[in-house]
């Protein structure tokens, strides 16, 4: 009963505990700071100056639990700590095409670019890019290993409550160039952390230098208030994309707002896009790691040991023989009919006319006998393609080979298709796709559905220095 009643009273401590740091390891800390919980506007009323149509209703919601949110965004010392640790290679450094680094103010992808070569110079105090939803994530997973407390990326709700720390306002304090980077004062790159004016609660760089992922789906506002919010469905826009918030070196100042929202596909990876991350009050106990299984020595005869060979019985011999060559012969025939029923039997991939529908199409190709590879179909846009196919494809790896304006892009992805099919960005249409399964098979650009909806959702051409002539959102393809 002591035992209990001490660790309550410990618990209630830490709940009360105002900051705290996380060790990372090999003298790394991260710094966090406490959220109590309570409730605010979120959101922006329509005469806000440079409100969007996306931040209203304006609506009431309520943070229920009190919480733990970073000082700073996740700097590049953080990261190389969790690359050190678990060897983990980001979405940028597996790709074929790299990341999207920074070339003369713009974002371009080019395979050299990742976290460690934005295409700027850092230092260990720099917020870490080139990292995507899921990058952040991975690094979330290996933190709360290591610490024994819950690390996530905060909710919209929860960064947007923390940042405003109690304001109500546009800017949580002025003048703006005092709280912010951004492309007017940010000269293309990233700076360290800490360097503009804290919040009343304590947290830097809210507005800028880098986009920070939340962990909502992209989703309009519901109208009504909310408690503890999270938008868990990634259906609700035109196209999956993932939350993130603050403005950035190569965003305008208008964009430095705490209602600011901003999307993008999970696996982006982008200079100007970067993390903070939440973790909970309470801690557990970090578990040892599993005794590695022991395998008994192994036994060596003696000198003293008379080997003998087996000797068969009842005949045994020649029985054991004729079954031995049986096997090898049974494994050979089955590789011949496999080889000849695929060279000779498939079925060829079916041309799919225009106006089917991303459904219609899975339908139509998953009735087809043929090869994995061969039941996939491509709906062209103006700044990509969709990739449909069966169901028993989903979560499998693929391989697609694409050529957009004379160029040949290529990489890597897990299917995972929403209701039109997985949506793969080019920036500019392609002119043929291909796509290969881990297990060989390749479907090909015969199996087109010509004639796609192009989808433009950027809101803020202007005011972003992309390298792409047709799309807001620079990703990971």
């Amino acid at each position: 009963m002591k035992r209990l009643l001490l660790l309550l009273a410990l618990t209630s401590a830490q709940a009360q505990t105002p900051s705290l740091q996380l060790d990372l390891g090999a003298g790394v800390q991260m710094d966090m700071l406490l959220v109590q919980p309570g409730s605010f506007e979120q959101g922006s009323p329509i005469t806000e100056a440079g409100h969007e149509p996306d931040e209203s209703p304006q609506r009431r919601v309520t943070i229920t639990r009190p919480l733990y949110m970073a000082k700073f965004p996740v700097t590049r010392g953080q990261f190389a700590r969790f690359v050190e640790s678990t060897r983990y290679r980001t979405e940028a450094e597996i790709g074929q095409s790299g990341g999207f680094g920074v070339v003369d103010g713009k974002l371009v992808q080019q395979k050299p670019f990742n976290w460690r070569n934005p295409g700027f110079e850092q230092t260990d105090d720099h917020p870490v890019v080139i990292v995507s939803a899921l990058d952040a994530a991975a690094f979330c997973k290996w933190l709360t290993t290591k610490s024994g407390r819950l690390c996530e990326l905060p909710t919209e709700a929860q960064w947007e409550f923390a940042c405003r720390a109690g304001t109500t306002l546009a800017h949580y304090a002025a003048p703006v160039d005092a709280i912010s980077w951004h492309r007017g004062n940010g000269l293309s790159q990233t700076h360290p952390v800490g360097g503009k004016k804290a919040n009343a609660w304590g947290f830097h760089d809210f507005y800028g230098p880098v986009w920070q992922w939340c962990r909502d789906w992209y989703a309009p506002y519901p109208a009504g208030a909310a408690t503890d919010p999270l938008q868990a469905n990634q259906n609700l826009s035109d196209k999956p994309r993932q939350v993130l918030r603050g403005g950035s070196i190569l965003s305008d100042v208008s964009h430095s707002r705490s209602a600011e929202r901003y999307r993008n596909d999970a696996r982006s990876r982008n200079a100007d896009n970067g993390f903070r991350i939440i973790c909970s009050i309470e801690q557990r106990a970090v578990a040892a790691p599993p005794t590695p299984l022991r395998e008994p020595p192994p036994s060596f005869p003696g000198s003293h040991d008379d080997f003998k060979p087996s000797e068969p019985q009842n005949g045994g011999s020649w029985l054991g023989g004729l079954f031995s060559l049986a096997i090898p012969l049974f494994i050979l025939f089955m590789i011949v009919r496999k080889v000849l029923s695929f060279f000779g039997g498939a079925a060829r991939p079916t041309a799919i006319s225009s106006g089917l529908t991303g459904p219609e199409a899975a339908a139509m190709l998953s009735s087809k006998p043929s090869p994995l590879g061969h039941r996939f179909a491509f709906n062209l846009t103006d700044d990509g393609f969709y990739i449909t196919g069966p169901a028993e494809a989903v979560g499998s790896q693929l391989r697609y080979e694409c050529v957009v304006a004379g160029r040949m892009i290529a990489d890597e992805i897990a299917f995972t298709p929403g209701p039109e099919g997985q949506f793969i960005f080019t920036s500019k249409k392609p002119s043929s796709v291909r796509v290969q399964t881990t297990g060989g098979a390749a479907g090909t650009d015969s199996t087109v559905i010509s004639g796609g909806t192009s989808f433009d959702d950027d809101r803020h051409r202007s005011s972003f220095g992309s390298s792409s002539s047709s799309s807001r959102y620079p990703s990971a393809y």
